[in-house]
């Protein structure tokens, strides 16, 4: 089964892609699309784009989301909240179910503390999918989480 992980975010948004073979979990793919210097508009086209061409090049049959943090800026909120729209929008486009995770349900199923923090995490995935030789960015390293986590959630 073949899984994508988004981290979202209207600056730098985590993509990651894991494979699970019975008990085994393995890395695919990850990155971060850039979307910053544009207008909000144009940063949407190119997720929606970048989305696509991820969704060609990797035969994705499931996808998972890191929750919102619920803040106390309603704006960030909101474009977030349309960030998160343009990515159920293009799952549905493609026929791929996608299921939402609290930041703290990730955090857990990665490191076991659902306080983690963001080093911890990135250390945690590096140690679980051998990638002692690749640097993960923040939002790549949370998106992989993310899939990890519905990996391990999924039957």
């Amino acid at each position: 089964m073949l899984v994508a992980g988004f981290d979202p975010g209207s600056i730098r948004f985590g993509v990651g892609i894991l494979k699970k073979n019975g008990r085994k979990i393995s890395y695919i793919h990850s990155e971060e699309i850039s979307l910053k210097n544009a207008d909000f508009n144009e940063k949407m086209r190119v997720l929606w784009e970048s989305l696509g061409s991820i969704y060609s090049a990797f035969p994705i049959e499931s996808a998972a989301i890191e929750e919102g943090f619920l803040g106390k800026n309603v704006k960030s909120m909101n474009t977030l909240a349309k960030v998160r729209g343009v990515v159920l929008g293009s799952l549905i486009h493609q026929n791929i179910e996608l299921t939402s995770y609290s930041p703290r349900a990730v955090k857990l199923a990665v490191t076991g503390n659902g306080n983690a923090l963001k080093s911890q995490l990135n250390k945690a995935l590096t140690m679980l999918l051998g990638l002692k030789d690749k640097k993960l960015g923040n939002d790549e390293s949370d998106a992989l989480a993310t899939a990890y986590c519905h990996l391990l959630h999924v039957r």
